[in-house]
């Protein structure tokens, strides 16, 4: 990537709780090399082209999804490509996998009891004037 003018940075694993921190870091790292690179742009009239942050993230395929469906495996396998729970009308089993599965994701911690997203998170959402405005 680095002959694309890129900056790599990589991020590999299998554990959501520890690929959060992991990612909260290298994005605080990656957020500062962007506005580095704008205020240089703006400040210094910077002409030569910068390398530019990006990414490269290695998680098994649909980690957090349900790990078996039928008793067939699912991450890491062909099938998280594919819907891994359809019929959840017919198939009560499935729609509880879902509801499982959806819930993992803990909505309660980030939606107020009329579904709205919370303001205390929206706050600390980036606003308009941020560096990469």
């Amino acid at each position: 990537m680095r002959g694309y003018g890129y900056e790599p940075f990589t991020l590999e694993g299998d554990d959501p709780a520890v690929m959060h921190r992991q990612a909260a870091a290298v994005f605080d790292t990656m957020l500062d090399r962007i506005a580095a690179i704008q205020k240089a742009a703006r400040e210094d009239g910077a002409t030569a082209r910068p390398a530019w942050p990006m990414l490269i993230m290695r998680t098994p395929k649909g980690w957090t999804g349900p790990k078996f469906v039928d008793g067939k495996p699912v991450e890491n396998t062909w099938r998280a490509h594919q819907v891994p729970l359809d019929q959840i009308q017919q198939n009560p089993e499935h729609l509880r996998q879902l509801e499982e599965w959806m819930r993992s994701y803990k909505p309660e911690e980030l939606f107020d009891e009329k579904g709205h997203f919370r303001a205390d998170l929206a706050d600390i959402a980036p606003r308009a004037g941020f560096a990469w405005e």
